[in-house]
């Protein structure tokens, strides 16, 4: 529907509000500090905790969170000679980028 002033009303209801099994065990998964989604499941399965439905076999994968804190820098090998001859010739770069 059109208004007057060129904008399109929508009008929706809701016809459910029910989550998604893969939504809430991403959300048991966040909720228990990133824990492992096997241990999630065996924590469901034996009711050892308060409001934990048992959860589906399906699991995303790795969430972000988890896939930055599974991350490592590896080391630079340094270089046989020296470039820089003057102060402050040496140029420093971040090469991670912000975490």
């Amino acid at each position: 529907m059109r208004s007057s002033d060129n904008c399109y009303c929508l009008e929706a209801r809701i016809v459910s509000n029910n989550v998604s099994m893969d939504e809430q065990i991403e959300l048991w998964h966040e909720r228990l500090g990133h824990m492992n989604f096997r241990d999630l499941r065996t924590l469901g399965k034996f009711e050892c905790v308060r409001g934990l439905p048992k959860l589906g076999k399906k699991a995303n994968g790795i969430c972000g969170p988890c896939q930055q804190g599974k991350q490592t820098k590896s080391m630079h090998k340094k270089g046989k000679y020296l470039s820089t001859k003057e102060p402050l010739e040496l140029l420093h770069m971040d090469l991670m980028g912000p975490m």
